[in-house]
């Protein structure tokens, strides 16, 4: 398990386990993070921020260069959107997203504020996270591999590429959502993995440009 791991666990379980000053001390040693001792919580807090502003470590791949989306007439300005994806596995030897046997898979994109219907390619649901119980959650279905149709392959996120103004407040919503989807489902969503979405933003406040697929998006604040 790596840091951006450890980091993801620790903030969608934070808030249900209260705060333990040599559990905070231990982690910290696992994180790298200096001596916590008493004002631990503050330093774990303060780490668990600034992780939660880069974007995800992992990302769908970027197709879109920036030449093309300035000629298509998007800034050539890259963002990563957060997806937090549950029940899957990456094969190390290539990045392959793999699905884990039985289990709903359901993907929710944080600065969108909705559930995915889709995820190759990667298209929004209808619903907000707000209405998504009552309407129906979409679960996904992900190619395993074989002669028909290849895995998602998963690449390192680009460097420029920057994180969303709000990602932070929208992460934490996101994980508020599939914490309760996972009480009403009994425990079926299990481990979450998040994942970048590279997109280009409009110079004109118009729609983003989805650098995975090529397809507009609806418009959203990124700066």
């Amino acid at each position: 398990m790596n840091t951006d791991e450890l980091f993801s666990i620790l903030r969608s379980h934070r808030e249900r386990h209260p705060a333990d000053g040599e559990a905070f001390d231990r982690v910290g040693a696992l994180l790298g993070l200096p001596p916590l001792h008493s004002n631990g919580s503050a330093a774990l807090d303060k780490a668990l921020n600034l992780t939660a502003s880069t974007p995800p470590p992992l990302s769908l791949p970027l197709r879109i260069k920036a030449a093309k989306a300035s000629t298509l007439g998007w800034s050539a300005d890259l963002y990563a959107l957060t997806i937090l994806v549950s029940n899957v596995s990456l094969r190390q030897e290539d990045g392959a997203l793999l699905p884990r046997a039985g289990e709903p898979i359901v993907a929710v994109c944080a600065e969108y504020d909705r559930p995915l219907a889709s995820l190759d390619p990667p298209e929004l649901g209808r619903h907000s996270l707000a209405s998504a119980r009552t309407e129906g959650v979409p679960t996904l279905r992900l190619p395993a591999g074989g002669f028909f149709r290849s895995p998602i392959r998963l690449e390192t996120t680009t460097s420029s590429a920057r994180a969303p103004v709000g990602r932070i407040d929208a992460l934490a919503r996101a994980e508020r959502f599939l914490d309760d989807l996972d009480v009403a489902w009994k425990q079926r969503i299990g481990s979450v993995l998040e994942i970048s979405w590279p997109v280009y933003r409009s110079d004109r406040e118009g729609p983003l440009l989805d650098a995975v697929s090529g397809t507009p998006l609806p418009p959203l604040q990124l700066r």
